[in-house]
């Protein structure tokens, strides 16, 4: 994966995601005491009756920093969007141990470092029908459903429409580069506002700072994709089949 602990003095390898080991770096997370919920309830003289209610579920959150060759932000994405697709088996002692859990990640690419970027991610726990809490035989997990960490917006283009959109995407050569001017961004842009992520008065065919941000708003309701607002190959083979 190229992540590795020379970029910030003291940062080791502390998580591992999927079997990807990640360098964790500003962990963030509130640790429920014995991941439950506790329901007071008031009896006599100020005395409470306290019973351990619903399982909460873990969320946290990190930065990490990945090396990529000169030119290539895109060489970790497949591995990224993998772990992005499905839930995956979290691993570390500062998380609490051995949990499943679904990633989202959002990419950054530094300026003053080309051969870096920087990575947000968030984890948020999916509980198992058995406990892991050490020393509780069993746990009853309210029904859970994959954390959705995006909304699909409806598809308002045509068909005819849709299709030859589609087709002109799949000719343009990708990535697109800030301030690009021509057709391709434009049949971007009319992709884009149909599908409800950019508003109609920014068709200017410019790939401009509205742009990058409604391809980050198609990234994230994709669910599989970087948040990084490029667009590039993963990205546009996930567009033309919306």
């Amino acid at each position: 994966m190229g992540m590795y602990d020379d970029i910030i003095e003291g940062v080791s390898e502390n998580i591992e995601i999927m079997g990807y080991p990640f360098y964790a770096e500003n962990i963030d997370g509130d640790e429920s005491f014995n991941r439950r919920e506790l329901v007071r309830k008031n009896i006599l003289n100020g005395t409470q009756s306290v019973k351990r209610g619903k399982y909460i579920a873990r969320k946290y959150t990190f930065t990490t920093t990945l090396y990529h060759p000169t030119g290539r932000p895109d060489a970790h994405d497949q591995i990224l969007s993998e772990i992005m697709s499905k839930p995956v088996e979290v691993i570390s002692p500062y998380m609490g141990g051995i949990f499943n859990a679904e990633v989202i990640f959002t990419k950054n690419i530094p300026e003053s470092s080309p051969n870096h970027i920087t990575l947000d991610v968030e984890v948020n726990e999916i509980p198992d029908k058995e406990s892991r809490i050490p020393g509780e035989v069993s746990l009853v997990v309210p029904e859970i459903t994959k954390v959705s960490a995006t909304k699909t917006s409806k598809n308002t283009l045509d068909s005819a429409t849709n299709t030859k959109l589609n087709e002109q995407l799949k000719k343009c050569n990708v990535p697109f580069r800030d301030g690009q001017k021509n057709d391709c961004v434009k049949a971007l842009q009319e992709k884009l506002i149909g599908l409800g992520h950019l508003d109609s008065k920014y068709k200017s065919g410019q790939y401009d700072s509205n742009t990058v941000e409604a391809v980050k708003s198609f990234q994230k309701s994709n669910g599989k994709l970087l948040i990084d607002g490029i667009f590039g190959k993963y990205t546009r083979d996930h567009l033309v089949k919306t």
